[in-house]
């Protein structure tokens, strides 16, 4: 049975991804090796534009910056202490044109596994 666990700051290892020429920096803190069925994570989105469709469920809580997400007819302008709610399958555009570091938490953790691909 998997135990609590303490992620500190100072110890995350970010990695700098790249979706579609966009570039973000994310750490996948909580992954398929210490759960499985949760993920969550901090990302940094900075002068960048992505357009992307959700194939799980995902919540994120922005922490710094501000980040607008449109999807369909909806535009969300999100700034610090905000939380979004994106349900699988949701096609949207994620546009941060200053830095924005956001929380995320998404179900299930091992959604690319799942459909055959690999996280960007």
């Amino acid at each position: 049975m998997p135990e609590p666990r303490h992620f500190k700051r100072s110890e995350m290892s970010f990695q700098l991804t790249d979706v579609d020429g966009a570039h973000t920096t994310i750490c996948r803190a909580i992954n398929a090796s210490a759960s499985s069925t949760l993920g969550a994570g901090i990302e940094t989105l900075e002068n960048t534009r992505i357009e992307w469709t959700v194939t799980y469920d995902e919540v994120l809580f922005i922490h710094k910056g501000r980040i607008t997400i449109r999807s369909a007819d909806k535009v969300f302008d999100c700034e610090p202490g905000d939380i979004v709610w994106l349900p699988n399958g949701t096609s949207l555009v994620y546009d941060a044109p200053e830095r924005c570091v956001y929380f995320y938490a998404l179900y299930p953790v091992d959604w690319a596994a799942r459909q055959g691909t690999v996280e960007p």
